[in-house]
C-alpha cells in the first residue's frame, strides 16, 4: 500500500510540475525542475518500499513530503496573489496524506 502511494504522490507531483508550464504557456523551468525531482524521490521511496527497504523508504517519503509541504506553505503565505492556485492547494494536501500513509502503522493481524 505504501509503495502505490508514494509512487501516485510522485506522479502527481510531476504533473504540478508540468501544470503550471500549462498554466502560464509558457515553460516554468523552476517548477517543472522542483516538481520532477521531488516526484522521482516519492516514486524511488515506492520502489524502496516494494523491496522491502521500509525504513529507507519511510526516511525517503516523509523528507519528500515534508519539503513539498514546506516550500508550498512557504511560496503560499509570502506570496498569495501569485501562488493561491489549486496546484499548489492539491500538492499540499497530497502531501499531507502521503505523510499520513506512510506514517501509518503496520495493521497487527493478530485477532
Amino acid at each position: 500500500m505504501k509503495c502505490y502511494a508514494s509512487i501516485g504522490f510522485g506522479l502527481l507531483l510531476i504533473g504540478t510540475g508540468l501544470l503550471r508550464s500549462v498554466e502560464a504557456q509558457a515553460f516554468k523551468p523552476n517548477a517543472f525542475w522542483f516538481c520532477l525531482v521531488t516526484g522521482l524521490l516519492a516514486i524511488g521511496a515506492g520502489y524502496l518500499f516494494r523491496l522491502g527497504k521500509s525504513r529507507t523508504g519511510v526516511a525517503v517519503a516523509a523528507t519528500t513530503s515534508l519539503l513539498v509541504i514546506c516550500f508550498y506553505m512557504y511560496c503560499l503565505i509570502t506570496q498569495p496573489e501569485k501562488d493561491a492556485t489549486y496546484r499548489v492547494c492539491i500538492a499540499i494536501m497530497a502531501g499531507f496524506a502521503e505523510l499520513s500513509l506512510i506514517l501509518l502503522p503496520a495493521k497487527d493481524d493478530r485477532t
